[in-house]
C-alpha cells in the first residue's frame, strides 16, 4: 500500500494532539464550547475546517457537535526489535504486548511500521557473502494481518544489506548495503593504511515486485564521492579542507572490508533528502534524493545541482580539515532521524552520541536535536574555510554521569508528545523523557538486544510515528 505525501502531511498536521479528535480545535482533550466558538469565529476560512476540505463551514458544525465530549483515549505502539531473538513486539502505553512479528532470524536493526499497519523488518542473513557488524541481508515484509507477505534478499556478491532500513511513501525501501570493493582498487583510489578488502558503504532504492522479487530503482555509492590528500598519482587527489562535499577515503580504520560503519538511514519526504549516520566517522551526513542515479554517481544534477556530493554532514570537521578547539560533537554515533512533520522540531536532525571517546574514564553519551543551516532556498550553507553548523545543538538529553550507551548501537526518537523515546542497546534500557529532561516511563528490556525503539500512533486509521 503506497500513501502520497500530502496524505502523509495531513497526517502529520492531524496527529500533533491526539489521535481520531479533529473536533478538537483547541487541543484540551475534549470537544467543548471552545471548538464550536472556533468553528462559529472562523466561518468561510480554514482555521475551523474539521473536516479537512479546505474550508470552514456546516460540516465542520456537524462534527463538532457529533463528537461533543471528551476525545477517545490514543493508542500508542511503541515497537520493540531484539537483535538476539526473532520477534518483534508492539507494546501499549502500559507495557503490554499488543501484537508480535516472528522473522526468520535476529533483527539487524529496527523494525518499522507502515501507515497502513504493515510491518517491514530488516533480518540477519547468514548465508551473506559479506560478514560484518550487524549484518542484515534479508528484508521481511509483514502484512497489516501480520502474515509474511514479502522476503527479499538484499544480498549478492557484491553488495549486502547491514543495519538499517527505512521505508518510503512510495512503498519503497531505503536499505544500507556495504559496496564491495578490492584491496587493489581501493589503493587505486588512494587509500593508505590497508591490508584486504573495502566495503565502502552505499544506499540502494528497492521496489518490491514480489514475494521474493525486487527491483533497485535507485543508487548512491559513497565510492563516487571520495578525496585523499596524500598521493596526487593516485585517483581522487585534491585539497580535503577545500571539498566538504566529498569524504576521505583515508579516515578511519578498515576493519575485514567494513570502513565506514554507516549504520542509520532516514528520508525526508518534504526535502526529497537522505540522512545517514557513520560511526566510523563520528558524523551525520544529508544527500540529495532528487537525482537519477546516474547523476547519483557525479557531481551535478538534482533538486540542489549537486548531484551525489555530500549536502551537509556535522559532527566531526576535522573528517575535513576544518576542525578547531571546540567544533566536534560526536565520538561514535548511532541512530540519526530526521524529526517528522507534525511533531515538535519537524526539520530537525536527532541522534545518539555514544560518546565513546579516547580512554577509558572519560565516556558518557547524549541526545543531540540540531537545527541544520539553511538559506531561504532550503540550501544548506558553509563558510569557505569553517565548519557545518550548527556550533551547539538545539536540545540535549545526557552528559557526564547522566547515561552511558557504550560504543554500540542506541538511539532515540522524538514523539507527538513531544517526548524522546531513548534506547541504551548495552544496559537494556528505554526510557521516554519530556522537553525538560524529566524521565517520564522507564523500561527494562531484559535479557533484550534492542538498537532503538520508535513509538506510533493510531491516527484516523493510519499509524503514524517517526
Amino acid at each position: 500500500m503506497r500513501f502520497a505525501l500530502s496524505t502523509l502531511l495531513f497526517l502529520a498536521s492531524a496527529a500533533v494532539a491526539h489521535a481520531d479528535c479533529p473536533a478538537d480545535l483547541s487541543g484540551d482533550l475534549v470537544v467543548n464550547g471552545s471548538d464550536l466558538a472556533i468553528v462559529l469565529s472562523s466561518w468561510g476560512t480554514t482555521t475551523g475546517d474539521v473536516t479537512g476540505d479546505g474550508i470552514t463551514d456546516a460540516s465542520d458544525l456537524a462534527s463538532v457537535l457529533s463528537a461533543w465530549g471528551a476525545c477517545p483515549a490514543n493508542i500508542d505502539w511503541t515497537l520493540l526489535t531484539t537483535t538476539n531473538g526473532t520477534v518483534t513486539n508492539a507494546i501499549d502505553a502500559t507495557g503490554a504486548v499488543v501484537k508480535s512479528w516472528t522473522g526468520a532470524a535476529g533483527g539487524a536493526s529496527v523494525a518499522y511500521l507502515r501507515p497502513d499497519g504493515s510491518l517491514v523488518r530488516p533480518t540477519v542473513h547468514t548465508a551473506g557473502v559479506f560478514n560484518g557488524p550487524v549484518r542484515g541481508g534479508r528484508i521481511q515484509i509483514f502484512g497489516p494481518s501480520g502474515a509474511l507477505t514479502n522476503d527479499l534478499l538484499v544480498s549478492t556478491s557484491t553488495f549486502q544489506q547491514h543495519h538499517d532500513v527505512r521505508p518510503m511513501p512510495n512503498g519503497n525501501i531505503l536499505c544500507i548495503v556495504w559496496d564491495g570493493h578490492t584491496l587493489a582498487e581501493a589503493q587505486a583510489a588512494g587509500r593508505q593504511t590497508i591490508t584486504g578488502a573495502f566495503w565502502p558503504d552505499a544506499i540502494l532504492e528497492i521496489k518490491p515486485t514480489g514475494t521474493s522479487t525486487y527491483d533497485i530503482v535507485w543508487r548512491w555509492n559513497l565510492w563516487d564521492h571520495l578525496i585523499q590528500g596524500v598521493n596526487p598519482a593516485l585517483a581522487n587527489y585534491g585539497v580535503v579542507a577545500d571539498h566538504p562535499e566529498l569524504i576521505d577515503i583515508n579516515l578511519g580504520m578498515v576493519a575485514g572490508g567494513d570502513w565506514t560503519h554507516c549504520n542509520s538511514i532516514d528520508y525526508d519526504p518534504v526535502r526529497d533528502q537522505i540522512l545517514f549516520s557513520s560511526r566510523t566517522l563520528s558524523e551525520v551526513f544529508v544527500i540529495d534524493h532528487s537525482t537519477t542515479t546516474a547523476q547519483a554517481a557525479s557531481h551535478t544534477g538534482g533538486a540542489r545541482g549537486r548531484g551525489g556530493d555530500i549536502l551537509y554532514r556535522w559532527g566531526n570537521p576535522g573528517n575535513y580539515g576544518r576542525s578547531t578547539a571546540s567544533n566536534r560533537f560526536l565520538y561514535v554515533v548511532h541512530g540519526a532521524t530526521w524529526i517528522r512533520a507534525g511533531m515538535p522540531g519537524a526539520g530537525n536532525i536527532m541522534m545518539f552520541n555514544n560518546g565513546d571517546r579516547a580512554g577509558t574514564t572519560n565516556d558518557y553519551s547524549s541526545v543531540y536535536e540540531i537545527v541544520p543551516p539553511r538559506d531561504a532556498k532550503g540550501n544548506y550553507t558553509i563558510d569557505a574555510a569553517s565548519a557545518f553548523g550548527p556550533l551547539a545543538p538545539a536540545w540535549t538529553y545526557g552528559g557526564v554521569n547522566e547515561i552511558n550507551g557504550g560504543p554500540t548501537q542506541c538511539g532515540a526518537f522524538r514523539t507527538l508528545d513531544n517526548t524522546t523515546l531513548i534506547t541504551l542497546t548495552s544496559s537494556g534500557r528505554t526510557f521516554e523523557v519530556n522537553s525538560a529532561g524529566t524521565v517520564i516511563w522507564d523500561r527494562a528490556n531484559t535479557g533484550l538486544t534492542i538498537a532503538r525503539a520508535p513509538r506510533y500512533r493510531l491516527v484516523n486509521g493510519l499509524w503514524y510515528g517517526p
